[in-house]
């Protein structure tokens, strides 16, 4: 078949990649031709080319194996395992686009992230609403003299309404529809009206919309039918804050309750909320030419719940003694009122805070309430009922007794109070009173709670508020005598004040400190059971609320106002008290408008050592006033730390109860308009704190630090107020034994140390004596020693002249003196030169005297510091 086959055409190879079947086919071919007889005959001369092709077709045939082996390969791996190789390049791109979805897909998650964290914030501040789910229902007000409940959902109050101040209550602020609302499901508002168009269609407590008359059909401005109207079927106008119900929907509220007794100062809860929500006091505020009820109460930090307050009125005072019970029942009329809930700003972002509940009173078409109870619930009977304080007919303010009977005879007469509008501006008396944070942790310190209230009284505070939470026995003893005014009164000690270097440098005369007009304290002790969890619902037993409560309570009763902890002391400089202090302050400073009086923190720490002073005595008195002065924390502890801490930052603050809104810790949150605080320089007054390290440990003390003995001008005074207290309630009240002061020496080792100057007096004159004696004797051996040397000097001057016959001329003249120690009188003369240079070039060395002369002896000599302290020296005589 060989032979058979044509020569083959020789063609240029393809260099690219073409089909592989073509060029096998072809690559057979010209081998086989390559090959053949005709092949060998034809070509022979052409040997060198021949190889060159077959070179070629080995290396193809080589190609073509390795490619039917990758094939056969190929189809293995699919039917074992599915598996795939790729080529590099293959294996190149899948790496590159696997590096681009990752990093593009981390970008997608990091948008996807950012998105969802701001669709939740959104959520919270706009959609997401607590008070939706107490069934409260809030509406935008449509035209007319409606609302269509078709508006948005969920536009309440803010939280923190500071859009306007408390006393700006005019109509634009009143008439506002944003703060409009209805309790419509949960609170069970649904009101027949007593005289409806229709007499059957059920009515919905309405809200009035400023003021107008008008409506839809068959409803009127307070109310319209369910089902009729609108198209929705419901129309209710909106009441904004402060404005009133209906006196039709009033009269179906409940009645006055005469179960519940009125109470000032005592927490009561108000019904029907979600929430913790309780009440304390309420006061009439009426400065600025506002007319507001202001509730003190602790309710919901974020997101407070609303509520409204009912006005009670009684019977006049002129009729009350001739009705009877049925009478007195129905002479008590209402007046509901939309409430606004504030919440104080100091509140720590604890779930609870303390509030004010305002509650305006419009003129003219109410009156000031006698009583007033904040609901939740219109329908509910109230649970609370609170005396509204600060009144024409509070009993602080009422002018003396008058006769209202109108038969002018004794018997049935009525004599009460006439009212009377509370004092302002100097008509405001001249005292100064105390506000305290609640008692917690059972306070028990009965000495230290007497040293307060009695140092206080030195300073011209007349009266203190205290709250009591949780109180121990002695403590709460002891203020129940002040309160009662069971406590001596009397104060006949007197201080000296201290005098400053540059005026005790010139013997001047200090100057004598007496209380001529000191009085004895009053106190005021409240009940304070607030069912809070104190630090985990609430700030320290809700004391800001406490604050606030003892700022209006005592406002148009007091001129000035501090608020202070038990451990503080806001102690004046250069005065004697504070009243002085502050009328200097006006005085120099001239301005108006202060408000408030701040001032900066300075810490005596505990852990200080005690002042060796107050463990001295009291001089002219006995062990028992040394015991109290011992005993008293502001004499014991003088060292302060240097540094004070900047206004505003564990500073306090004396205020003018009248001049502040809102109280705070440390400085006054809100004044009234045009008020402001006075920061007092530190070296007018500063405030004293008295507590150990706040970080715990004792690394404070390392702080540089001060004496301080300003508190020490009232030690007589303070010592015998305490004395007194102490001793007049030690039995009643079983107070704790007072410390006992250090050991002194007994009678011999006083009478030894009393004695031992006057031995030492008599040593130092002996001691003189014996040295001018010892000076006459030196004087009169110097002059003989001189002689000697004068006359031994003109013999040697004599020898000197014959040198062959010096030796045995001063040897007779030595033989014939005799002297019974020649080496003595050498030492005598060498020793009286070698003194008499001494003196002259004035050397301290001491040189042994000579024999005839005493020597100095060394002894030591005790001297006594100002202290007492025996001290060692050194002396030679």
């Amino acid at each position: 078949m060989l032979g058979n086959r044509s020569p083959p055409t020789y063609k240029q190879l393809a260099t690219g990649t073409g089909g592989s079947a073509s060029s096998v086919s072809n690559l057979g071919s010209n081998s086989k031709s390559c090959s053949g007889h005709h092949y060998q005959q034809a070509y022979l001369g052409h040997s060198h080319a021949c190889y060159h092709h077959q070179q070629q077709q080995q290396q193809q045939q080589q190609i073509q194996q390795q490619q039917l082996g990758h094939h056969h390969h190929h189809h293995q791996s699919h039917s074992h395992g599915s598996r795939t190789s790729l080529t590099p390049t293959m294996k190149r791109g899948k790496k590159n686009w696997g590096s681009r979805e990752r990093s593009s897909m981390s970008f997608l998650i990091v948008i996807l992230f950012f998105a969802v964290f701001g669709l939740i914030i959104l959520t919270e501040v706009f959609m997401i609403d607590e008070r939706s789910h107490s069934g409260l229902m809030a509406m935008r007000a449509g035209g007319g003299g409606g609302a269509s409940l078709g508006g948005r959902m969920g536009d309440s109050m803010p939280d923190y309404d500071n859009v306007k101040d408390d006393y700006d209550l005019d109509d634009s602020i009143l008439s506002d529809n944003k703060l409009g609302f209805i309790q419509f499901r949960d609170n069970k508002l649904k009101i027949q009206e007593a005289a409806g168009a229709d007499g059957q269609r059920p009515r919905y407590a309405g809200m009035l919309l400023n003021g107008a008359a008008g409506g839809g059909a068959g409803g009127g401005a307070f109310g319209v039918g369910v089902g009729g109207g609108a198209a929705n079927g419901l129309n209710m106008p909106l009441i904004p804050w402060g404005q009133l119900l209906p006196d039709k929907v009033e009269e179906t509220l409940p009645h006055f309750p005469f179960g519940t007794a009125p109470s000032d100062g005592a927490w009561q809860v108000v019904n029907g909320t979600r929430f913790k929500f309780f009440v304390y006091s309420a006061y009439f505020d009426r400065r600025d030419g506002a007319r507001l009820v202001r509730v003190i109460g602790a309710t919901k930090t974020r997101g407070p719940e609303r509520v409204w307050c009912r006005f009670w009125y009684g019977p006049t005072p002129l009729n009350n003694s001739e009705s009877s019970a049925s009478t007195t029942r129905a002479k008590y009329t209402s007046a509901t009122v939309m409430a606004r809930v504030k919440i104080i700003r100091e509140n720590w972002n604890l779930k609870y805070s303390a509030c004010f509940v305002l509650c305006p009173v419009r003129a003219p078409l109410l009156d000031v309430p006698q009583y007033v109870s904040v609901v939740s619930r219109l329908r509910a009977p109230p649970g609370n009922l609170l005396t509204l304080r600060n009144t024409d007919h509070d009993a602080d303010f009422a002018q003396p007794l008058a006769n209202v009977s109108g038969s002018g005879t004794g018997t049935g007469d009525s004599r009460r109070p006439l009212p009377h509008p509370p004092p302002s501006g100097e008509q405001i008396p001249d005292r100064m009173a105390v506000c305290v944070k609640p008692f917690h942790f059972s306070y028990d310190q009965a000495l230290y709670l007497m040293e307060y209230l009695e140092f206080y009284a030195l300073l011209g505070v007349s009266h203190f508020t205290f709250y009591n939470h949780t109180l121990g026995p002695r403590a709460s003893c002891v203020l129940q005598s002040y309160q009662r005014g069971q406590i001596p009164g009397n104060l006949t000690a007197f201080d000296l004040e201290p005098l400053p270097p540059s005026e005790a440098a010139n013997n001047a005369t200090p100057r004598v400190l007496k209380s001529l007009h000191y009085q004895r304290p009053t106190v005021s002790i409240l009940p304070w059971n607030l069912r809070m969890l104190s630090q985990k619902e609430i700030r320290t037993e809700g004391l800001f609320a406490a604050l606030n409560d003892c700022l209006y309570r005592t406002m148009y009763r007091y001129k000035y106002l501090a608020l202070v902890d038990l451990d503080e002391f806001i102690v004046p400089r250069y005065t004697d008290t504070l009243n002085e202090l502050l009328s200097s302050l006006n005085q120099r400073f001239r301005n108006r408008n202060t408000g408030a009086y701040s001032f900066q923190n300075a810490f005596y720490y505990l852990q200080f050592a005690d002042d060796p002073l107050a463990s001295s005595g009291i001089p002219g008195g006995n062990d028992q006033l040394g015991s109290v002065r011992a005993s008293l924390v502001t004499q014991r502890k003088t060292r302060r730390r240097y540094k004070l801490h900047p206004q505003k930052q564990r500073s306090k603050y004396i205020c003018k109860p009248e001049a502040v809104v809102e109280a705070g810790n440390h400085f006054v949150w809100e004044f009234s308009p045009g008020m402001g605080s006075l920061n007092v320089p530190p070296k007018e007054a500063i405030l004293q704190h008295y507590r150990v390290c706040e970080f715990g440990g004792n690394d404070c003390i390392k702080a540089p630090s001060i004496m301080d003995r300003t508190t020490t001008k009232y030690v007589n005074r303070l010592v015998q107020r305490v004395d007194a207290v102490y001793r007049h309630l030690r039995q009643r009240c079983d107070l704790p034994a007072l410390p006992t002061l250090p050991k002194r020496p007994n009678a011999q080792s006083e009478m030894q140390h009393k004695e031992k100057p006057k031995l030492l007096q008599k040593m130092r004159e002996l001691n003189a004596q014996q040295d001018g004696k010892e000076q006459v004797s030196a004087q009169s051996s110097a002059t003989t020693n001189q002689q000697q040397v004068k006359a031994t000097t003109r013999k040697t001057t004599t020898t000197t002249t014959t040198k062959t016959k010096t030796t045995t001329t001063t040897t007779t003249t030595t033989t014939t003196a005799k002297p019974k120690n020649p080496l003595k009188d050498a030492t005598t003369t060498t020793t009286t030169t070698t003194r008499t240079t001494a003196a002259t070039t004035g050397n301290a060395k001491q040189i042994a005297p000579p024999a005839n002369v005493r020597r100095k002896r060394k002894m030591i000599v005790f001297d006594l510091d100002e202290m007492g302290v025996p001290i060692a020296r050194v002396e030679y005589h």
